[in-house]
């Protein structure tokens, strides 16, 4: 321990001095004024022992706060020598800043008592001073990596079409970094691009998967992909990426030129509200996937819902975050709180945001909260005049594969891949992936694997499904699917055969629109000509043609 000893008689200091070292410890700085202890250059202190009579000229308060500041913001004890038990004096100075006194004469052991006490309080300051450096520390360096992350993250989201005048969004988030995700962006033909994310979690972990899924949305998007296409690569990067804690809950959303056509694909989110524009009716667009990242690429599903739209509609997309206002409160909004407000307010948006950030304030929030409200009305984006030619050379395309194939690769992207470098193809890629996809899908599933999309209906439905799906595409043995794409350039049409050497089903009653494998072949019906069963169901056949915007 480093003693300092100020006090104006000499022989005082020299006593002092020598009962002090005689304790074990150094006596670094022994004189006679404040004055010249604050001028004296010497190594750290740990104790000064300060005689009360060099206090008495008015100034205690200023000498005394100026012996602390030696040490800045560690403790340094300030122990004050008595030459008599002047009690009022001790205890003025005391209040004005110093720590003990010890009055004479000198009772050795109770000063080094003293004296071992006060050490133990500074090693505590100095402890805890060095841990605040630390700490302050980290805490530059934390605040210098959010402002880089930021700044990547503002770049990775600044392709955003945040001014397209038709939609309007609300989004909050819990901390500084968004786990929820938005993002928008114009496709070639005039159609537009939406996805609204929710990644597990809240902050900086939850934000991650933002890097990855924006850079894949925006890239496919300006291609014209279809958002089956698009959600499946950002699956595939997520599963790759992600813990499998981790998970990414999501909607995809294409709404055609026109305003009148709008292509879903939802996993794990909410559901949709699609308000009708005259009788203001809501229809509820259920999510029909598994959230992003969870499946690999063999089991994921791609499968979308189109839906014809009256222009003028307005589709609500949210994350739990609101339904989930005041849940950590036990006064949870829920679905129908939602709904009530929504209705409330008109469904004007303004006052919908306006309500939500009331009750918010009255019932809490413990997430990432997002509110997205689009308009479906003509886009107003001009179409790529390049796109618009058609090829006049005949093709046909024809793949066959087999079950190596079918657990490894996705052909119908790959058939794709081709035809989009083909003049005039992009326009139609989107459609026609998903056309193809459905058949494609319905063919592996139900036409070899014998699968029953009835299954998914039930609670654990989508769970149940996807395993029973990868047990039997494990265990596949045999058996082939066919793709055909005939391209007539004299009527602008792809005929297509996607055929499976399953056993096949009995003849359909077309009369009452019944079909064996669900909503995939309402979707073809919907987007094609023709659609008929050959082959007691083992071959689809429809017409595709490049004629129509679809």
């Amino acid at each position: 321990m480093q003693i300092a000893i100020v006090d104006d008689a000499k022989e005082n200091r020299q006593d002092l001095a020598i009962l002090v070292e005689a304790m074990g410890f150094n006596v670094v700085f022994a004189g006679a004024s404040v004055k010249a202890l604050l001028a004296a250059e010497h190594p750290t202190i740990d104790v000064v022992l300060l005689n009360t009579a060099l206090l008495d000229n008015g100034s205690a308060e200023i000498l005394i706060a100026s012996i602390k500041q030696l040490q800045h913001d560690i403790y340094l004890p300030i122990i004050l020598i008595a030459n008599d038990r002047n009690s009022t004096a001790i205890l003025k100075n005391l209040q004005l800043g110093a720590d003990d006194f010890h009055s004479k004469p000198f009772d050795s052991l109770i000063l080094e008592a003293k004296l071992k006490a006060h050490l133990r309080t500074r090693e505590l300051s100095q402890t805890l001073a060095d841990r605040n450096r630390k700490l302050a520390w980290h805490n530059k360096n934390v605040q210098q990596e959010h402002k880089i992350v930021q700044n990547i993250f503002k770049n990775a989201l600044s392709r955003n079409l945040l001014d397209y005048p038709h939609i309007d969004t609300f989004l909050l988030p819990h901390s500084r970094f968004n786990g929820d995700l938005y993002l928008i962006a114009r496709g070639p033909i005039g159609n537009l691009y939406i996805m609204l994310g929710d990644f597990t979690g809240h902050g900086l972990a939850a934000a991650i998967g933002t890097l990855p899924a924006s850079q894949t949305f925006f890239a496919l998007a300006a291609q014209g992909a279809p958002i089956s296409q698009i959600a499946s690569e950002i699956n595939r990067q997520l599963h790759n990426l992600l813990p499998e804690s981790m998970f990414c809950c999501a909607s995809f959303v294409e709404l055609s030129a026109s305003g009148e056509r709008v292509s879903w694909w939802s996993g794990g989110m909410p559901p949709a509200m699609l308000i009708e524009p005259k009788q203001q009716q809501v229809r509820f667009i259920e999510p029909q996937h598994m959230p992003l990242g969870i499946l690999n690429e063999l089991e994921f599903e791609k499968s979308i819902t189109l839906l014809r739209v009256e222009r003028g509609s307005k589709l609500l997309l949210y994350t739990d975050g609101a339904i989930e206002i005041g849940v950590q409160n036990n006064v949870a909004l829920g679905y129908k709180g939602l709904q009530e407000l929504c209705q409330n307010a008109n469904w004007d948006f303004a006052k919908i945001t306006q309500q939500v950030t009331q009750a918010i304030g009255e019932r809490g929030i413990d997430d990432d909260l997002s509110l997205v409200q689009l308009q479906c009305v003509a886009t107003g984006f001009t179409h790529d005049e390049s796109t618009k030619k058609l090829p006049q050379m005949p093709f046909t395309i024809n793949v066959k594969v087999g079950p190596g194939e079918i657990r490894s690769v996705d052909p119908i992207a790959h058939i794709l891949r081709g035809l989009s470098q083909m003049e005039g193809f992009k326009d139609f890629k989107a459609s026609l992936y998903t056309v193809l996809s459905e058949a494609y899908n319905n063919a592996v599933d139900h036409g070899l694997l014998r699968m029953s999309s009835k299954v998914k209906a039930s609670a654990d439905g989508f769970d149940t499904y996807y395993q029973e799906r990868s047990k039997r595409l494990t265990r596949l043995q045999q058996g082939e699917i066919e793709i055909e794409l005939r391209y007539e350039p004299s009527q602008a049409l792809i005929h297509v055969q996607v055929r499976d050497s399953g056993p096949g089903f009995s003849k359909l009653n077309e009369d009452h629109h019944t079909f064996p494998y669900g909503r995939g072949l309402m979707l073809i019906r919907e987007l094609t000509e023709n659609m008929r069963w050959s082959d007691d169901g083992r071959c689809i056949e429809f017409a595709f043609s490049l004629n129509h915007r679809y």
